[in-house]
């Protein structure tokens, strides 16, 4: 149970740089972060406000963190190897859905919410 959990704390470390990149990026100000340690988890709720001009790589942004299908062995495999010279964007967001075990994302007008949760 102590090594899941370890893991767990590493892939929201990664989870929470990621984002915060990103957020900063779509033109957010202001990202309030809210982290929770749960009876079999780690929560993780995010809220900002990001640019007019950023609705649409919001809208890909929440497609990617929750992915219809997640796939645990491509996470074990890949998560440690991507990197911002190695790969697009896209990629590594997709990676951080593929490494949530949930995601909900909200958008509404240039607000979005998120509850993103690794189980340990």
């Amino acid at each position: 149970m102590k090594k899941r959990m370890n893991m767990a704390r590493r892939r929201m470390n990664h989870v929470i740089n990621e984002l915060n990149h990103a957020l900063f990026l779509s033109g957010c100000q202001e990202i309030s972060l809210r982290l929770l340690r749960e009876e079999g988890g780690l929560r993780l709720i995010i809220q900002a406000s990001f640019a007019p001009e950023s609705a649409h790589a919001m809208e890909r942004t929440a497609a990617l963190l929750q992915p219809a299908v997640r796939n645990p062995a491509l996470v074990e495999t890949y998560w440690e190897l991507a990197g911002e010279d190695q790969y697009t964007s896209d990629s590594e967001m997709a990676l951080v859905g593929q490494m949530l075990d949930t995601a909900e994302v909200l958008l509404d007008g240039n607000d979005v919410r998120m509850d993103l949760y690794i189980s340990f």
